[in-house]
């Protein structure tokens, strides 16, 4: 596993993520993820509530990167790995039920993405270089 840096942990803190999988044919999906945040140094996590094309791609086969820029630092970080759902099980239940999810929304997951890979996507000669 990769180990998120404390630069990391503050981007996904403080900006924007989204999530991108691709489908069995490997068409690509993209889409923001307002709750991803950091679980620990080695695990992002994010509720799932639509259940649409992400949830059904990691369904299929748990790829996953989740990609978080400061557009004003022009730097940023892309983190793939593999993707874990827990939906109506313990570990679901006890995080879900700390949150108001449900209140918006008559179903939730939680997703756990194993940090693998981490990349840079600074504004230099540097973007797309592997740094863990």
């Amino acid at each position: 596993m990769a180990i998120l840096t404390e630069a990391m942990k503050d981007m996904v803190k403080n900006q924007f993520c989204f999530l991108a999988t691709a489908d069995a044919e490997g068409n690509p999906q993209v889409g923001p993820k307002g709750s991803m945040h950091v679980l620990d140094e080695t695990h992002l996590i994010y509720f799932e509530h639509t259940f649409r094309q992400a949830f059904n791609n990691l369904t299929l086969n748990g790829r996953a990167a989740v990609a978080v820029a400061d557009r004003q630092a022009q730097k940023g970080f892309r983190f793939e790995g593999t993707a874990h759902i827990h939906e109506g099980d313990d570990y679901a239940n006890s995080i879900l039920s700390k949150t108001k999810i449900f209140d918006r929304f008559p179903r939730a997951a939680v997703v756990v993405i194993d940090v693998e890979r981490i990349y840079k996507l600074d504004n230099n000669l540097e973007a797309g270089v592997q740094i863990a």
